[in-house]
């Protein structure tokens, strides 16, 4: 505690700086000292440049005064971040153990990390003026698209924005300055008139009951999870608490894994609310994602849907916090500040005593075993919404010769049953690409990766050859590079192999293929989405993206490909992973009134953990694999920590790991095992050699504790600047 005869100019600054060192920086200001708030920016002096860094407080510094630096400038009259974010970032860098100044920094829009960035300007809307509306279209007739322009903006009885005048006609951004400059038209900060809400919908009594509990928390730390079949409409669950939160002058949060699920939750929510609804996701230029942000901090947003960092946008009256699909890995950051969005969700809710559901068909194991701990209320949803029946699963044995193209010929026999009704087929294979495997078929050489120990997956319509795992490609060999044999075969099948089967083996049905090469560049994942969703294509063939909570109504028949993948994992997820997906694709299928059927292809078909997630459901698959997690004191039974360490020589990062295995033994205590070092499951990715620590205890308290004294220690240690390590806290996969 200072004492309150302390000089202010004893005082220095503390500023979290985007730099990988546990610390805060301390630094003489520039002006008084109560003009530096927490949650402000500053631009600092560091190294030879400068740095845009967060003020996180006030106090005395252990640094002689004269060696300190000066603020070179305020940037924020007003704190940029709230007290509660602030509170909410410091706390997850202490639990993640993780820089405070990479965590503030993640939790900013890019442009205002950067010291010379200019605030954008808040979205023009144009409106017609009262001259406007009283001239006579003939005095326009020389100015064609003028005239149209002018009319376009009359009938439509409100502000129009910049993209929607972009829409009525390319040019219209002359013709408009035109308008303005003629009294004609007058701009306006971007109005967001307000649609007539779509009439409420009538729940059945599983969701009428799940709502009811939590409207009946709101204005209070209620947690829960909302565990509804695919396809059982969690969705209207969301947006009946949701209303009830917005009318009440309250501000909603929703967390999505996935940017390609934001569009289809944007347009329900804004058509049912009728209200101002922003997003956040990587899709964003720059200017967009500030502008929304900024629209949020201002509270004149009322729902926000964003990715996992949206979990650190500032809402002054944030009431209400929805973290959909809460099962999925892609809310776990995984590289830098490793937080995991869900987690935080629900730290956040609890600080500031909200409700907050999680919702998922295949809940997370960690989640349900909260459930079982009274951690979270738990809400269930076992009926498919509307008319729309649960879909007829049968696994199907893809051995021996009954395989065409890795698909068996029962499951073509239902395609085309399907096709003939003019129904809609999805082939699911987490694969891309033409090929997984290049291999000469005279010596068996196979085309692996120069920098990694994995195989360079084959793209045969751009004719190259890439690796999935570290980015590096090459032009398609016409020779084998060891014996130079000519003899060389596409092993195995990807999505672009898939595409080109069944578009010669179904002729007269259009073949579309999601996947992330097909859907790379801007806008296109909106399109297939969308084709698929009208269906302008009748047979969908893609990866995981093609999973995650779409609707298509016509899908009446899904066939997995290739389901044994996650049975023999090396993660001690994959088992659980594997079944998340099965049943989230599963879920596709017979979404309205027609009843769907879903073929899962493998070459176990006798294997017990697929008979019983088929035949009893991921509920029992669940519970078998979190009585299986507790005998073998894997998560959620235990809490865990993983140090990772690379380098380009071999042996160098086991090496490193070791000596800090031997620098842990004294400090680490009975309560806290230490296993390994030992290779990652692929040793060299990029070039580079990979091995990892992992800290393992029942209890978070002297895990936690051993790890505020290691990350210190990792940073200060000579050795630690010839690897690359990181520690991730409660790490998603062990990969």
């Amino acid at each position: 505690m200072l004492n309150p005869q302390q000089n202010n100019d004893s005082l220095t600054v503390k500023v979290a700086i985007a730099v990988p060192l546990s610390r805060v920086f301390d630094y003489l200001p520039h002006t008084e000292l109560a003009a530096f708030k927490p949650g402000a920016r500053v631009l600092v002096p560091f190294g030879r440049g400068s740095k845009v860094g967060v003020v996180t407080g006030t106090g005395p510094s252990t640094v002689d005064a004269a060696k300190l630096k000066k603020i070179t400038r305020l940037l924020d009259r007003e704190p940029l971040l709230s007290e509660e974010i602030v509170q909410l970032i410091e706390w997850a860098s202490g639990y993640y153990h993780s820089p405070v100044g990479e965590a503030f920094s993640a939790a900013l829009p890019v442009l205002l990390r950067k010291p010379g960035a200019k605030q954008p300007q808040a979205p023009l809307s144009y409106k017609i003026t009262a001259e406007g509306q009283q001239l006579d279209q003939a005095a326009l007739a020389r100015a064609p698209v003028q005239s149209q322009l002018l009319q376009f903006i009359k009938d439509s009885k409100s502000a129009v924005t910049g993209g929607e005048c972009r829409l009525f006609d390319a040019r219209w951004s002359s013709p408009m300055k035109q308008l303005i400059a003629k009294g004609l038209v007058e701009t306006t900060v971007a109005q967001f008139p307000l649609e007539k809400p779509l009439p409420l919908f009538a729940l059945n009594d599983e969701q009428q009951a799940a709502a009811d509990a939590i409207n009946n928390g709101l204005g209070s730390f209620y947690p829960s999870l909302l565990y509804g079949i695919t396809g059982s409409g969690k969705t209207e669950v969301y947006i009946d608490v949701a209303r009830n939160v917005i009318a009440s002058g309250q501000q909603v949060l929703v967390l999505l894994p996935e940017i390609g699920l934001t569009p289809q939750l944007l347009s329900r929510v804004r058509a049912a609310l009728a209200c101002r609804v922003e997003v956040l996701h990587s899709g964003l230029n720059d200017t967009e994602r500030l502008l929304a942000w900024q629209a949020a901090v201002a509270g004149d947003a009322s729902v926000v849907i964003g990715t996992r960092s949206a979990v650190f946008t500032p809402m002054p009256r944030l009431g209400f916090i929805v973290v959909d699909e809460e099962h999925d890995g892609s809310l776990k950051q995984q590289d830098g500040f490793r937080y995991q969005a869900r987690d935080l969700a629900m730290v956040r809710a609890r600080k500031l005593g909200i409700p907050i559901v999680l919702g998922s068909a295949t809940p997370a194991l960690e989640t349900l075993h909260n459930v079982s701990r009274g951690l979270l209320n738990l809400h269930k949803i076992e009926k498919r919404a509307g008319a729309a029946r649960n879909p007829v699963m049968t696994l199907v044995d893809s051995r021996g010769a009954d395989v065409e193209n890795g698909l068996s010929r029962r499951f073509l026999m239902a395609m085309q049953e399907v096709l003939s009704r003019g129904e809609q087929v999805i082939v699911f294979i987490n694969r891309r690409g033409y090929a997984p495997v290049l291999m000469c078929e005279d010596c068996g050489t196979m085309s692996d990766c120069d920098n990694c120990d994995a195989h360079m997956t084959v793209h045969l319509r751009s004719n190259r050859m890439r690796c999935h795992h570290c980015g590096a490609e090459q032009r398609i060999p016409n020779k084998c590079k060891a014996c130079e044999s000519d003899k060389l075969i596409h092993v195995g099948a990807g999505t672009e192999r898939m595409d080109e089967f069944l578009t010669e083996r179904f002729p007269g049905n259009t073949v579309l293929r999601i996947d992330r090469d097909s859907t790379s560049r801007k806008g296109e994942l909106q399109r297939h989405l969308m084709m698929a969703a009208t269906g302008e294509a009748q047979i969908l063939v893609g990866t995981q993206m093609l999973a995650k909570g779409h609707d298509f109504p016509n899908v009446t028949l899904v066939g997995i490909v290739d389901a044994d993948r996650g049975l023999f994992g090396a993660d001690f997820r994959a088992i659980e992973q594997m079944g998340q997906l099965i049943v989230q694709v599963a879920g596709r299928a017979g979404r309205a009134e027609k009843r769907g059927a879903v073929m899962v292809q493998t070459r176990n078909p006798e294997h017990p953990l697929l008979e019983k997630l088929l035949a009893q459901g991921y509920s029992e698959f669940s519970n078998y694999l979190l009585d299986e997690r507790k005998e073998t004191a894997w998560p959620p039974f235990v809490h865990v920590a993983l140090l990772r360490a690379e380098a380009e020589p071999p042996g160098v990062a086991h090496r490193y790991l070791d000596e800090i295995r031997q620098m842990v033994g004294p400090v680490a205590t009975d309560a806290v095992n230490v296993l390994g070092p030992a290779h990652a499951p692929m040793e060299r990715l990029a070039g580079r050699y990979r091995a990892q620590l992992l800290f393992m205890s029942t209890q978070r308290k002297p895990l936690h504790h051993l790890l505020s004294w290691l990350r210190p220690n990792l940073e200060q240690l000579s050795s630690s600047r010839k690897v690359r390590w990181s520690l991730d806290v409660d790490p998603h996969d062990m990969l």
